[in-house]
């Protein structure tokens, strides 16, 4: 078989956009359609293809929402395979009887949510007071949409919406950059730190060195495909690369309620 490895790979890194929620009775169909265990022999088959030509080894094997294709998770994102391996497809797979539910999408945020777990109680947290909901944001001090974001937390906590930060040092690991915001999730008082840090300009800290994550913060962010700051990644996994106003984010966090 000839296939394009590079190509595979590309493939592997295409996110879109997320779908519209589906109604009870479609819903509990279609997870008792995924929830049925998969055959030996087709995931055997899968697994020849997946760690063969795609060349990664697949975290999870599932039944599709289509019958004789199966749902690979692997390398932080999914994607399909025929249950005798012999069809990659990578895309979006969108159910038409659930007002074009992408339930690909679905998928791709519960492995977002699985990779940012770790990270929960070790990013720097503004709480809101009557919680509904938890936006984890990649950040990096140095950005002026992250700034210009920052200065909308207190929008956001007053709707119920907690910002968790987590680090995403755009100049990447062993820099200036990473030093600083090392400095800022080692000082005292993390959250003055980073409120000081995004509020002038040029910050500068002492180096600090303490038991942190910064690093593996910023790795799982490059493993969901960010290459940029802000990203943020909503309560349900969907994830918006980019800035958007404190408004814009309540009205989608309301529409998912």
């Amino acid at each position: 078989m000839r296939f394009s490895h590079h190509a595979v790979m590309l493939a592997l890194g295409i996110v879109l956009s997320s779908g519209c929620s589906a109604d009870a009775e479609t819903k509990q169909a279609s997870e008792t359609k995924t929830a049925t265990p998969v055959n030996e022999t087709a995931e055997q088959a899968v697994y020849d293809t997946v760690t063969g030509v795609v060349g990664v080894e697949p975290d999870a094997i599932a039944n599709s929402q289509i019958d004789g294709l199966l749902q690979v998770t692997a390398a932080n994102q999914v994607f399909y395979v025929t249950e005798k391996g012999d069809y990659i497809m990578f895309g979006h797979l969108f159910d038409v009887n659930a007002g074009m539910k992408d339930v690909t999408e679905v998928a791709l945020g519960q492995v977002r949510l699985d990779v940012i777990a770790p990270f929960a109680d070790q990013g720097i947290e503004f709480k809101a007071e009557n919680e509904k909901h938890v936006m984890t944001v990649f950040t990096d001090y140095s950005c002026g949409y992250c700034q210009k974001l920052h200065r909308e937390v207190e929008e956001l906590n007053d709707a119920g919406i907690t910002v968790r930060y987590l680090a995403w040092p755009r100049q990447g690991l062993n820099t200036p950059n990473y030093d600083n915001m090392v400095a800022i999730w080692c000082s005292d008082d993390p959250q003055q730190a980073l409120n000081r840090a995004k509020s002038i300009s040029n910050p500068t800290f002492p180096k600090a060195d303490c038991d942190n994550t910064v690093a593996e913060q910023f790795v799982a962010g490059r493993q969901l495909g960010i290459r940029g700051t802000p990203a943020i990644i909503f309560d349900d996994g969907t994830m918006l690369p980019g800035y958007k106003p404190a408004a814009e984010l309540i009205a989608q966090f309301a529409r998912s309620e």
